[in-house]
């Protein structure tokens, strides 16, 4: 077996920086490779990393909604974030997420939505 840089990168981060641990249960993802992207890789955001770095979110939005505190946690580390632009990220994410996620964007919304339904005759007009 060939190991490539990243690999003994991602090895190194693991067993030095205690960051081996998986981000969502099931996924290979692990906390090592948050920091390797931020570090190496340009990884400026959560939305990043759990679209475009990892996949996660449009592999399992739960699993992503899950590891997201984590990953912002661990970036937020490496790039030396204060609590005010963490929070920022976990709300641009969170937003994300819920347009990944229609069926709990509709939940959330009922309350405020009005549905129109207008039949074939202009006077067939429905209201919910």
């Amino acid at each position: 077996m060939v190991l490539s840089i990243p690999s003994f990168k991602y090895i190194f981060l693991m067993q030095n920086e205690n960051l081996g641990k998986r981000l969502a249960h099931d996924y290979p993802f692990l906390e090592a490779e948050v920091a390797y992207c931020a570090r190496h890789e340009y990884c400026e955001s959560a939305i990043d990393f759990i679209s475009r770095r990892s996949r996660l979110a449009f592999l399992d939005t739960d699993a992503a909604g899950r590891a997201l505190s984590r990953v912002i946690q661990i970036l937020g580390s490496e790039h030396k974030w204060d609590k005010t632009r963490q929070k920022q990220q976990m709300l641009k994410a969170k937003e994300f997420w819920r347009l990944l996620n229609p069926k709990k964007m509709l939940n959330s919304m009922m309350g405020s939505i009005i549905i129109v339904a207008v039949g074939v005759e202009e006077h067939d007009v429905i209201v919910w």
